[in-house]
């Protein structure tokens, strides 16, 4: 992981190979609708880009397709090291396509692409997401993501440089979503039922509506005490008082348009936004996502830990 987060930061300034599709809305496109009247949203997206949350400093919102090609190819050369077998299965990731464009962050507003931070928020997102520029005093500290307790489908959504599946399905009164991923089933709520504020958690409760073709999710009871959420350089931070607003448009057979908006006074100075466009798979079924099935690091790590305790308030010496 460490060693693909610089190739990351240079593809993102200089583009990446043309293999997502184009995402140009045809004005002439009739969604189809459910049994119950709504627009249908029902398959497994996914998505697999080198696009970042945030913006390197100087560069456009978009790259010509010539631009974004070309240097893919020297940054996948580049990493030669690379060990995760799906950058190999899904080829030379590309820049995420939305309208057309090949996108060199998935935030939009701010204009600079940058999270709009306030004080607060800068100290908690101060260190590398996945590096080891962090202070890690017990096992709570250590990222979500490595925990098995958030992953990249916890709203708002977020992209990687592999490939993540998502599959939706629908009734009458509720939309579930289930990543290919560590998060659970996520329910959203198109009754506007509501839960009590005692009960958080890092998905949060999400209530939905149509405004006519698009889905409109509101998403808020988040936990407070595991702000972070992962991108590939410093962490998306979200708080208990955080009101996260998606929004879910097919445009085509074969795209699903999202957007987002994150207002969270606690960490920011403003709200922002974030675009990505979801391509549809031809399979219709999500494999079970076993985190910690085989890792025994973090065992290791606590009985290891206990270990010591133990020795200690025994007098041993080590």
């Amino acid at each position: 992981m460490k060693k693909l987060v610089p190739a990351l930061l240079v593809s993102s300034v200089f583009g990446a190979l043309a293999q997502a599709q184009t995402a140009q809305e045809d004005s002439a496109y009739v969604v189809p609708r459910t049994e119950y009247g709504q627009p249908d949203l029902q398959a497994v997206w996914s998505t697999v880009n080198y696009t970042m949350l945030e913006r390197p400093p100087g560069l456009p919102q978009a790259l010509p397709p010539e631009a974004a090609a070309g240097f893919a190819q020297q940054v996948y050369a580049g990493s030669p090291e690379n060990t995760d077998p799906d950058i190999d299965i899904f080829g030379t990731p590309s820049l995420n396509v939305v309208n057309g464009e090949y996108r060199t962050s998935v935030i939009v507003s701010p204009e600079n692409g940058q999270m709009p931070f306030n004080e607060r928020g800068l100290a908690a997102a101060s260190h590398h997401y996945f590096k080891g520029d962090h202070d890690f005093d017990h096992p709570e500290q250590r990222p979500g993501v490595e925990r098995c307790i958030e992953g990249w489908g916890t709203p708002p959504i977020r992209t990687f440089m592999y490939k993540t599946h998502h599959g939706i399905v629908q009734t009458s009164e509720n939309i579930a979503i289930v990543s290919e991923d560590n998060d659970a089933l996520r329910v959203i709520h198109m009754d506007g039922q509501v839960r009590p504020d005692v009960m958080r958690s890092i998905n949060g409760h999400s209530v939905g509506h149509w405004e006519d073709d698009t889905l409109v999710v509101k998403t808020t009871h988040f936990r407070g005490d595991i702000p972070d959420r992962a991108t590939i350089n410093r962490p998306m931070l979200i708080s208990a008082d955080a009101v996260v607003t998606e929004r879910f448009e097919r445009v085509s057979d074969n795209e699903l348009f999202y957007s987002y908006e994150v207002n969270d006074p606690y960490y920011y100075t403003e709200p922002w936004r974030g675009e990505i466009s979801f391509s549809r798979e031809e399979v219709n079924h999500i494999y079970e996502y076993s985190c910690h099935e085989g890792n025994y690091s973090m065992v290791g790590a606590l009985r290891g830990e206990r270990v010591v305790e133990v020795r200690a308030e025994l007098g041993m010496e080590d």
